[in-house]
């Protein structure tokens, strides 16, 4: 607990805290009310500037996107805008030169360009490296995300590009974060991406630790495994209920529940509007 030299001194840092009252203050500190109004005069001038600040540069952010989402738009959906986004790069083995591997270098470094959506709630992303930002986005845009490129040495100017299994690790680690039908929609070879998903399954079965057959929470969008969270009671306003979302595809129910039965059945069945009965039953 920090000390202080006056009550003067601890009243101005409570009231650093938008938390705090004049009242409140006074009443902590045994100040008379007047004076600790006039210790807060500064005090709210300076907030007040820093709300100004602050609104002002949301209002030019969310200007800044719905340029961007008009020039830029995302084809997958509609909130989003090309990103891009590049850097100095040290790629391991795992890549092709010339058709041959080389089997001289333990890696080397290169500058990709990519370009990805702003959602972070939607997958879509080139996979391949582009030459520039500009092209990155055109073929963000086009919805070209598969667009094949190599991935450039910088010192000698080597092109590189992925190998059969460097585009397997790429579908798989999509494949950990979303399911087998999103990452058919970056183009990759929708035999491959179900086999890998399959062959996924089948090494989850081997984890003592996953219960592959347990069938409760399933997502209704995408078929993944929900999970439960913690959500504000509307009645006390604690964070004693529960809501149910999916980590892979973002879906959710839109309220929350006192308790995990009842979130789970509205998950399940696809009744993401549902609200819970304790609110139905008090609009009676």
């Amino acid at each position: 607990m920090p000390r202080y030299h006056s009550r003067a001194e601890r009243a101005a840092d409570l009231l650093q805290s938008r938390r705090s009252t004049v009242e409140s203050v006074a009443k902590q500190t045994g100040l008379p009310v007047d004076i600790v109004r006039q210790i807060n005069e500064p005090i709210a001038k300076r907030l007040a500037e820093q709300d100004a600040v602050d609104a002002a540069e949301r209002s030019m952010r969310k200007a800044e996107a719905k340029i961007m989402r008009e020039q830029y738009p995302c084809p997958l959906c509609s909130t989003g805008h090309a990103e891009p986004h590049d850097c100095d790069t040290f790629l391991p083995l795992g890549f092709i030169h010339g058709g041959e591997r080389d089997g001289q270098m333990d890696g080397f470094w290169c500058h990709p360009y990519f370009c990805s959506c702003s959602n972070q709630r939607c997958i879509a992303c080139n996979i391949f490296p582009s030459k520039s930002r500009e092209e990155a986005v055109e073929r963000f845009c086009a919805g070209d995300f598969a667009h094949e490129d190599d991935f450039i040495e910088l010192k000698t100017g080597k092109r590189y590009h992925y190998s059969q299994y460097g585009i397997e690790q790429q579908i798989l680690r999509y494949l950990a974060h979303w399911s087998a039908s999103q990452v058919k929609q970056l183009g990759f070879d929708p035999k491959l991406v179900d086999t890998l998903a399959m062959q996924r399954t089948l090494d989850r079965m081997g984890d003592k630790f996953v219960d592959v057959f347990d069938t409760t929470l399933l997502c209704p969008n995408c078929g993944m495994k929900g999970e439960y969270r913690k959500a504000i009671s509307p009645i006390t306003h604690t964070k004693t209920w529960w809501r149910v979302g999916c980590p892979y595809c973002k879906t959710r129910t839109r309220y929350s529940f006192p308790s995990q039965k009842e979130a789970s059945e509205a998950f399940e069945t696809g009744k993401l509007e549902k609200k819970p009965a304790i609110l139905q039953e008090g609009k009676r």
